[in-house]
């Protein structure tokens, strides 16, 4: 028990620096290449956080052969996301939420979580309920057509405050100097998303060994600790980026992250295991609508006022909550 609480407290500080090291990076990228931020935290941030949820999801439906904790982890991690993640991300510090998100990314996320639900009413010869292959199939390649969408409405970001000193400074210096930098912003991004990727690991040993002890079931260690443990490198990075004033990053880390669980790591998971994964009754009566509902939850607090305040962080905190504790009844 020692040793797994020691894991616990050691991944936790990677994680924290790991954050840190990694959103100055992505954030100095896009100034030099004058690309927003945003979409900087929707792909390049949002796959590398996803690293986690990849790991522990590939490694669960394959070498174990268990979807409760492939799916689970997934389904998890990006409830964790909506409620946990931006609800403390905008406690300590309120979003503000382009109208690129509100319009373009949500929707999406929305579109692919309702489609998730639609296919689980798939049913195998058993009887039992299904995510197909030929749906993972087919989310990979929307996760591969969103990715082109996405380069292709890639905009030179304006804004003064981002851009102007960065343009100044690579004016003044010089082509080699900006190179210099570009290289040091990239290689604090791959340090970063080391940290991150080993703390996340370490604290997940750490958790799962101790929650084992106490006698906690697979699918409730998936939806839960497996579920946070993969998510703290996106709680970390977008609680990092808010504190710091990268709104964008903070709140495309998100999305962006959601979106790339679902249609990446939830689609390419799918297309490896013969016959798609098997669902639990549990996680298609509960735990799928959950995450449909917080989609759309998570769309509503956006759209209303363009900002999530204080006080709605706070309640999306509270949801998650509750959720827990419906699953610990459960």
């Amino acid at each position: 028990m020692l040793t797994s609480i020691l894991y616990v407290v050691c991944g936790g500080i990677l994680l924290l620096f790991g954050g840190e090291i990694l959103v100055r990076g992505a954030s100095g990228i896009a100034g030099i290449l004058r690309i927003s931020p945003l979409i900087i935290g929707l792909t390049i941030v949002a796959a590398c956080t996803g690293a986690p949820e990849t790991a522990v999801s590939l490694t669960g439906a394959l070498c174990r052969g268990s979807a409760d904790i492939a799916v689970g982890n997934v389904v998890g991690s990006n409830i964790a996301n909506i409620l946990l993640v931006l609800g403390i991300t905008a406690i300590i510090c309120p979003i503000g939420v382009s109208s690129r998100l509100i319009k373009k990314e949500i929707p999406l996320l929305i579109l692919v979580s309702a489609m998730l639900f639609a296919f689980a009413f798939t049913k195998d010869a058993s009887g039992g309920h299904l995510f197909p292959r030929y749906a993972g199939f087919l989310f990979v390649g929307m996760y591969l057509l969103y990715n082109v969408w996405v380069v292709r409405t890639v905009h030179v970001d304006h804004d003064r405050e981002i851009t102007e000193e960065l343009i100044q400074e690579n004016r003044l210096e010089g082509r080699s100097r900006t190179a210099t930098r570009f290289v040091i912003f990239l290689i604090m991004l791959g340090v970063g998303l080391g940290m991150l990727v080993y703390g996340a690991g370490v604290f997940v040993d750490g958790a799962v060994n101790i929650a084992r002890l106490v006698g906690i079931s697979e699918l409730v260690i998936s939806l839960t600790i497996l579920a946070v443990g993969t998510s703290l490198p996106e709680l970390v990075v977008s609680s990092v980026a808010a504190f710091r004033g990268k709104c964008d990053i903070a709140i495309g880390n998100v999305i962006g992250s959601n979106t790339f669980n679902l249609l990446a790591i939830l689609g390419l998971t799918t297309t490896l295991v013969p016959g798609g994964l098997r669902l639990s009754d549990a996680m298609f009566r509960f735990d799928i609508p959950i995450l449909l509902g917080t989609a759309v939850l998570a769309s509503v607090l956006c759209i209303t006022g363009k900002k999530l305040s204080r006080w709605e962080g706070a309640t999306l905190v509270g949801v998650y909550g509750i959720y827990i504790g419906s699953l610990l009844v459960r």
